[in-house]
């Protein structure tokens, strides 16, 4: 029979979130017009809800069921419904541009009733029950959830403790907010002078509102966290001291540092790392490209270099005439977004105009997200895979160009990463620029050389990955810095461990984890209209000729759009249960699936593991062999491919017998304080 972990597998969307946010839930919630409840939902587990909304990595939609349903289907927006959720809702409300209709005193939306035109199956329902609604509890909750931090913070007998995180990026901005949601007093201690660690110097502010995600991490502050700036640890204070005067440390210091190419010539002048490159622009300094700029990778970052190369000094002539009204408003910008342009506005013009890459992988296989392949080629960069770079020439010692060589293959027999090169394929392509895009790793400074923190080989710190915790008493770890290089809402989950580590450690007693399921029947559920001919529509950006500089590209969702996309959702939480007492076995069901998805056939056909013969024994009073010889009326068994239903409840609907229901499936994880560690 199937297990708790099943049940919740089965909601792919939020199995594949590393910290679980119910995304059925809230893109249903914002199908339904009630955006308020779905930011309640998108939040509750993510204090980053706001970053990831805009530069999420999107583990959910690449495992959302709505991309295989059907030949050229793709998954549900997952990513930009949040946005429009968190710009209503978030820290960042009352930024957003007039999109839809804003009032001073909130938002009037749009009566939705575009989505609920009448259904002739439901013409004798007291009600109608749509994706989402007709169950006790809204949305499945972990243990991490806000709801459940603050349930703990409430539990008689705990102490709080003072902690030190090193670095604000996501791990320490998350590890930041949830110990202090748990009474704890928390001081981050940045090197730089502006939080956000990556989110902030290394991804472009074309793709970010530096405004909004400051707003967020206030929100975080609020809750009484104090940040130091400018203070980086090793330098201007050691991590022996942090451990002397707080009761636990959280090393989150990432991996800032770009990784350089073993290859001839990689000293010259003209050579960078697309690291170097995105903070020095998003710092605001000049960067001379010159005309012709090769990168070298296929990842997201390396996307990130090439289409930051491009803006490098551009400015249209609508910039040109904001810019210079800028000194009256700087007061109303945040300072990074002040200082960008400033510099824009007396930037000279540097004319790159020729930006290429290359990747080992071929197309299929380039690690980039497929929405940035497309907005790079969009902007007219030209990428180039299966191309290596061999050696770089070099003129006057500095970078004048790149031989490259055609890539037989990337991975070997076994998947894993071993690229050969074919022989005699080389050439010189000529460049002013080599953008290297390779790879990223720690500077492992702020350690101090403490020898009771153990290093892995890769260079990172080794941790327990359940609680973050590092071979060094009292000191934890997390994001890149631990675990290497991933998206940001992995450093979320991480910050969460971590924090739930350290909460332990401070308790001396380890924490339970209880977890509670709910099944409600849904006997009137039906899907929004035409959700399976709605199709998955690009988030609507600026213009080609608009984006240059600092402007963000994606200008979001509308409500509206927002919801037409939401009401794609398969709702993977509905199930159909089925009652064998009361099956007649007359094919209906069978008949009237659109999808194909079920399957009457004799029991004595099948086949299965221990727990298929215990149910066939537990439910025919025993062995199959022993009672089909006996019974003269063959007993059958339903099959169901649940990959392919979408839960549109025809088959519930055409049961004579009742012996179909759709029920949904929540669970939720509750934290309490158990047994001292011994």
């Amino acid at each position: 029979m199937p297990t708790i972990e099943d049940w919740r597998a089965m909601v792919k969307c939020q199995a594949a979130c590393p910290v679980f946010t119910d995304a059925r839930a809230y893109v249903t919630a914002a199908a339904r017009g009630e955006l308020e409840l779905g930011h309640k939902i998108a939040h509750d587990p993510n204090p980053l809800s706001t970053i990831c909304g805009r530069i999420c990595g999107a583990p959910c939609e690449i495992a959302c069921r709505r991309g295989d349903i059907a030949p050229g289907d793709k998954p549900v927006s997952i990513r930009s419904i949040k946005r429009v959720l968190t710009e209503r809702f978030g820290p960042e409300a009352g930024l957003l541009a007039d999109k839809d209709t804003l009032t001073a005193g909130g938002i009037e939306r749009e009566p939705l009733k575009w989505i609920f035109s009448p259904d002739p199956r439901m013409e004798h329902a007291p009600t109608r029950l749509y994706p989402g609604e007709g169950a006790p509890t809204d949305y499945s909750q972990v243990r991490w959830s806000l709801e459940q931090l603050k349930r703990l913070a409430g539990q008689p007998d705990r102490r709080s403790g003072s902690v030190a995180v090193v670095g604000s990026g996501p791990s320490g901005l998350t590890v930041a907010h949830d110990l202090a949601v748990l009474g704890h007093k928390v001081t981050i201690f940045e090197g730089g002078p502006k939080s956000g660690g990556m989110i902030r110097y290394g991804v472009p502010v074309y793709r970010i509102d530096q405004e909004a995600m400051d707003r967020e991490i206030q929100s975080i502050l609020d809750l009484g966290v104090e940040i130091r700036y400018n203070t980086p640890v090793g330098e201007k204070i050691t991590l022996a001291e942090l451990r002397r005067d707080y009761d636990a440390v959280f090393l989150g210091i990432g991996l800032m540092k770009g990784r350089m190419l073993n290859i001839e010539g990689a000293d010259l002048d003209g050579v960078i790392t697309a690291v170097d490159l995105l903070l020095n622009y998003n710092l605001g300094y000049k960067v001379n490209l010159g005309r012709k700029v090769l990168v070298v990778g296929g990842g997201d970052v390396a996307m990130d270099a090439a289409r930051t190369a491009l803006r490098v000094g551009q400015k249209t002539a609508e910039q040109q005439a904001e810019l210079e009204n800028t000194s009256a408003r700087a007061g109303e910008e945040s300072e990074t977004v002040s200082t960008a342009l400033d510099v824009a506005r007396t930037a000279i013009r540097l004319g790159v105009a020729d930006v290429t890459m290359i990747a080992l992988e071929d197309w299929e296989e380039l690690p980039a997200s497929e929405i940035e392949v497309e907005d790079a080629l969009e902007e007219g960069i030209q990428i180039f895979p299966r191309t290596g770079p061999n050696r770089i020439i070099a003129k006057n010692g500095a970078v004048a160009g790149l031989e490259v060589i055609s890539v037989e293959s990337v991975f070997d027999e076994q998947g894993r990463f071993d690229p050969r090169f074919k022989p005699g394929t080389e050439e010189v392509w000529e460049c002013d620029t080599l953008i290297l895009a390779i790879g990223q790793q720690a500077d492992l400074g702020a350690l101090g050389g403490a020898e009771d923190i153990a290093l892995s080989r890769r260079g990172l710190v080794e941790i327990n990955w359940e609680t973050g915790q590092t071979s060094a008493p009292g000191v934890f770890a997390g994001g890149d810095v631990a675990y290497g290089p991933l998206l940001i809402i992995d450093a979320v989950k991480h910050g969460h461990k971590a924090a739930l580590g350290i909460e332990e450690y401070i308790q001396g007693k380890r924490l339970k984890v209880d977890t509670e399921t709910e099944w409600t029947g849904l006997p009137n559920h039906i899907m929004f209209e035409n959700w399976i001919k709605l199709e998955r529509r690009r988030v609507p950006s600026l213009p080609l000729d608009r984006r240059t500089g600092i402007a963000v590209v994606e200008v979001g969702y509308s409500e509206k759009e927002a919801s037409m996309q939401g009401s794609r959702c398969l709702e993977c939480s509905v199930n159909t249960i089925f009652d064998g007492e009361k099956c007649i076995l007359c094919n209906a069901c069978v008949d009237v699936c659109p999808w194909d998805c079920l399957k009457i056939v004799p029991l004595d056909g099948l086949e299965g593991d221990d727990v298929f013969n215990r149910v066939v024994k537990t439910y025919l009073g025993g062995p199959l062999s022993t009672v089909s010889e006996s019974n003269p009326y063959p007993a059958a068994a339903m099959l169901k491919d649940d990959e392919a239903c979408t839960r549109c409840a025809l088959c519930a609907d055409r049961c004579p017998t009742g012996a179909i229901t759709m029920e949904a499936f929540r669970f939720r994880e509750t934290l309490s304080l158990g047994e001292p560690d011994e």
